[in-house]
């Protein structure tokens, strides 16, 4: 799977110019092009003038704040795959971190083996989000581009919302999906209240089955879609 990586991007976000060179070293053996940059406004310029794959960035640096930055890319873009590094470990961080679709969260110094993980989490999600279509259980079909469901020889057009869930449950099977990510995602930060999020998942269960969507008290939701 990491073969795939060989003519992709990282761009890679750490201030810290030992770790960093380290950390190079490591990724040049699977990915050829690096764009070390130290300020999340050198990051920006990259973002903006070059394709970049997959995004690695540290949360803490010299009166910056990678969490904002994050956030920022994840107002516009959810599908980036994006690694995040820390010199310890932060449980509170983690809770906030939870609607930015991250990849991995690695703990400096990165150890090889977990490094490898995480680029095989990141590979497996460039692939996935390459697919114009993706298929579900039961024969449903998701066409990324066309926005709509197919089964046998069946068309179903989706509205808005219902096209913004499907890529969001498309594109993070296996992650839990939170209200927030709902609201960001699927509303768009629009209003919205619980009794719409009950009525919506309500008509996803008619159409699905109500075991496509677990409900995960106080947390969010998982669904069943392969």
């Amino acid at each position: 799977m990491l073969e795939t990586l060989k003519d992709k991007s990282i761009l890679f976000l750490e201030d810290n110019l030992e770790f960093a060179q380290n950390t190079i070293v490591l990724l040049n053996i699977f990915i050829k092009t690096i764009y070390h940059v130290v300020t999340i406004s050198q990051a920006k310029a990259i973002l903006k003038s070059r394709h970049v794959d997959i995004i690695i960035c540290d949360i803490k640096l010299k009166n910056e704040n990678g969490l904002d930055f994050i956030k920022e890319i994840r107002s516009s873009d959810l599908l980036t795959p994006i690694m995040i590094i820390s010199g310890h470990k932060d449980e509170s961080f983690l809770f906030r971190a939870i609607p930015l679709y991250l990849s991995a969260y690695l703990l400096k110094p990165i150890k090889y083996e977990e490094l490898i993980e995480a680029l095989q989490i990141c590979s497996e999600k460039i692939i996935i989000n390459s697919k114009e279509k993706i298929n579900l259980k039961d024969g449903w079909c998701f066409d990324t581009k066309l926005c709509i469901l197919k089964k046998d020889e069946e068309e179903y057009a989706l509205n808005k919302k219902e096209a913004q869930f499907m890529k969001l449950i498309a594109y993070n099977s296996e992650r839990l999906i939170t209200k927030e990510m709902l609201h960001e995602s699927v509303w768009e930060f629009e209003d919205m209240s619980d009794s719409a999020v009950t009525n919506f998942m309500l008509r996803i269960r008619r159409r699905f089955g109500k075991n496509f969507i677990y409900t995960i008290p106080d947390l969010g939701f998982r669904f069943n879609i392969h």
